[in-house]
């Protein structure tokens, strides 16, 4: 139990802190739903049924629904600030929303074409589980961890320069990162 919270904890902070930090005070309690996660991750993991699905998205799914109830209790809780903020924090457009959503669905197809030990790794590393910390989960040396993701990285990006929906689709970041790195395969492994 102890080593599947230490594979857990970090993707449901950085979860937690991602949807909690623009509400006042939710940079804070994000340590705490975190724990609240872990504590219903194992007490419910015995009714856990394999569905199919990944493993990760039934933790997202408790994740999504013990954040919804802290912004609830953020919004509610008043906050009194000295002096407006000059310049408001932008969210993303309906534009940018569907275009991350589409982001996410080609990588995750494109992941699945990995084989199935590599597609372990590149979604492990994507939800920034050490090297050291994977290859103890799989079985496997942090090099062996460090090659196998590198190899995931290399077929992901031949099977985007080998499909031209998926150049197109991944375009702006293969244009800014001179077509070496490709972090929205990273990011969208990684939901």
């Amino acid at each position: 139990m102890d080593a599947l919270i230490a594979l857990v904890r970090p993707a449901v902070f950085r979860f937690c802190r991602s949807r909690l930090a623009s509400y006042a005070g939710g940079a804070d309690a994000a340590d705490d739903v975190a724990q609240e996660i872990c504590v219903a991750v194992f007490k419910v993991l015995p009714q856990y049924q394999d569905s199919g699905a990944p493993f990760a998205a039934w933790v997202f799914a408790i994740a999504a629904n013990k954040i919804a109830d802290a912004q609830r209790r953020l919004r509610r809780a008043a906050v009194l600030v000295d002096e407006f903020p000059d310049q408001v924090e932008s969210a993303p457009t309906p534009e940018e929303r569907v275009l991350a959503i589409a982001h996410v669905r080609a990588a995750g197809q494109l992941i699945k074409q990995l084989p199935h030990r590599v597609q372990q790794v590149v979604m492990m590393r994507a939800h920034g589980i050490s090297a050291d910390m994977v290859g103890e989960h799989l079985g496997m040396s942090a090099n062996a961890v460090r090659v196998a993701q590198h190899r995931g990285l290399t077929r992901l990006r031949q099977l985007v320069e080998e499909s031209e929906e998926h150049r197109e689709l991944f375009a702006p970041f293969l244009a800014t990162s001179g077509a070496k790195r490709t972090p929205a395969l990273s990011m969208a492994a990684g939901f």
